[in-house]
């Protein structure tokens, strides 16, 4: 895409159609419609019935690889290099930042130091992302996999994991038949 055609295009998106009511509002549909055709010009890679939420930011969009069915939640902002499977389902305000300063030095201020190399952050099929969680530069999260609201991910998430907490850690499988009591959860047994 030439450089004054992605300019009109940012443009369009965050003067217009990002302050435009999120999809379950009245008109919502619309302006589901309106953001889904510009993102699709402007991300690396944009799949079948993507939907991209009122509110949301990704900088040029460039960086932004999404797959089918796919969703980008309702504020959330996208920093640097992000792929995400079929069928991720994102809550309001979720940061992703594949980015982060640098700050190995300690003869000059940490905001003179620039930033490290982008490491992107990977998210797998059919992986459920709660509201307000934040993805850390260079973490995967495994297909079936869900991070719990409010979560900091700062390492890989696996497969079919359900991870929660700050720094967010596996509570338990989504494959597993019965769930693992946790130490800090007191367990209820039915006696018959």
């Amino acid at each position: 895409m030439q450089g004054l055609q992605r300019i009109f295009l940012c443009l369009l998106y965050y003067g217009f159609a990002r302050w435009l009511p999120v999809s379950y509002l009245p008109g919502g549909r619309i302006a589901q419609k309106i953001r889904r055709a510009i993102c699709s010009r402007l991300f690396g890679r944009c799949g079948q019935n993507v939907n991209v939420e009122s509110g949301a930011r990704f900088h040029s969009g460039r960086k932004v690889f999404i797959g089918d069915n796919s969703d980008i939640g309702e504020d959330a902002r996208i920093m640097g290099s992000v792929v995400l499977g079929s069928n991720v389902m994102m809550g309001p305000s979720v940061l992703i930042l594949s980015m982060n300063h640098e700050f190995s030095r300690t003869d000059i201020p940490m905001n003179q130091q620039g930033f490290r190399p982008d490491k992107t952050v990977h998210i797998g099929d059919d992986v459920w992302i709660g509201a307000r969680a934040i993805l850390l530069s260079g973490v995967s999260i495994g297909s079936g996999a869900i991070v719990g609201a409010g979560s900091v991910v700062t390492s890989d998430v696996p497969e079919w994991a359900i991870a929660a907490g700050n720094p967010a850690r596996i509570v338990r499988y989504r494959n597993e038949t019965k769930a693992k009591p946790q130490e800090s959860m007191p367990v209820l047994q039915h006696h018959a």
